[in-house]
């Protein structure tokens, strides 16, 4: 196995916190100074924080905890490009009447409900843009 091999995460992220510690551990002892912590160790990290929490994993990793938690929403963010709408049929397939309840929440914490049915359907796609935009 090369050394490469060695300081990468698993892709299926089955590692334990005492294995990602041994790939921060290579890769610190391997790195040119200055260079920043890549990519798929911080992947592992923010894996390690979700299974572990953030304050043992700082402590095993020795990697910053606001570097942490900001990569750690990072990952758990999504966008409006990131959702997949499905069309399922339901109640307004046999009575020719469309409802639907959605629960919106954004990257801020805020949250939107709204039952919509009829006509009101046709506005859905412009009510979640505009809450999506929403300062």
């Amino acid at each position: 196995m090369n050394e490469t091999m060695k300081t990468k995460p698993r892709p299926d992220g089955s590692e334990t916190l005492e294995q990602t510690q041994a790939l921060f551990q290579r890769w610190r002892e391997s790195r040119r100074p200055g260079t920043r912590i890549p990519k798929d160790l911080w992947a592992a990290a923010v894996r390690m924080a979700k299974r572990y929490g953030v304050p043992q994993t700082v402590q095993h990793l020795r990697v910053e905890g606001p570097q942490l938690l900001k990569r750690m929403e990072g990952a758990t963010q999504t966008s409006p490009r990131d959702v997949t709408f499905v069309a399922l049929p339901g109640p307004a397939a046999r009575t020719g009447m469309a409802e639907c309840v959605v629960e919106l929440q954004n990257a801020r914490g805020g949250t939107m409900r709204m039952v919509l049915s009829g006509p009101g359907l046709n506005q859905l796609a412009s009510l979640c843009a505009a809450f999506w935009a929403t300062p």
